[in-house]
């Protein structure tokens, strides 16, 4: 796996030390004119995936973190037409993939948040660091944020859940 770094708004390089086209370890590419906005800036959404067979084992291998389109395209084109690929890998082939605008942009660093499902339900607890689908959280019962825990973003709401009543007919049964 290997990572795309945006310089610039419009200059990307891309980490890839044996390229024959690498300049002090790194492929350059330009967006002649980016649509990305902020947020697929912070989280992009391409990568570019690649791969053949070489000495007689299937490899995949990825190029993450892409922001434009195009510059995932244009990775993919030199990908396919570089003479060190090709006598890498025979048959080889490269696919970029779109995994979508990251979810809950409401989310984001700082932002409180309450959680709906687990053993925390109904606990209250901060953002500290995002992730694409996750985020390292600090809970108001915890003194201090210490690394934090790792909670999913599809567990999160913007207002606290209502509390769950189990109904007299539905206890256990005594015995």
């Amino acid at each position: 796996m290997s990572r795309v770094f945006r310089m610039k708004n419009n200059e990307f390089w891309w980490e890839n030390p044996f390229d024959s086209a690498a300049h002090l370890g790194y492929v350059r590419f330009t967006c002649a004119e980016p649509v990305a906005d902020a947020w697929e800036v912070k989280f992009p959404r391409y990568w570019v995936e690649y791969g053949g067979w070489c000495a007689s084992r299937s490899m995949r291998l990825s190029v993450d973190n892409v922001a434009e389109h195009s510059v995932a395209e244009q990775i993919r084109d030199h990908i396919l037409a570089s003479g060190n690929e090709r006598r890498t890998f025979d048959g080889l082939w490269a696919e970029v993939h779109d995994m979508g605008r990251a979810p809950n942009e409401a989310f984001d660093e700082g932002a409180e948040f309450w959680a709906t499902i687990g053993p925390r339900f109904g606990q209250r607890g901060t953002i500290v660091i995002r992730n694409r689908d996750g985020a390292a959280v600090k809970w108001d019962d915890e003194p201090y944020f210490v690394g934090g825990t790792t909670y999913p973003l599809w567990r999160m709401s913007a207002t606290k859940p209502e509390e769950q009543h189990i109904p007299y007919s539905m206890g256990w049964h005594k015995l």
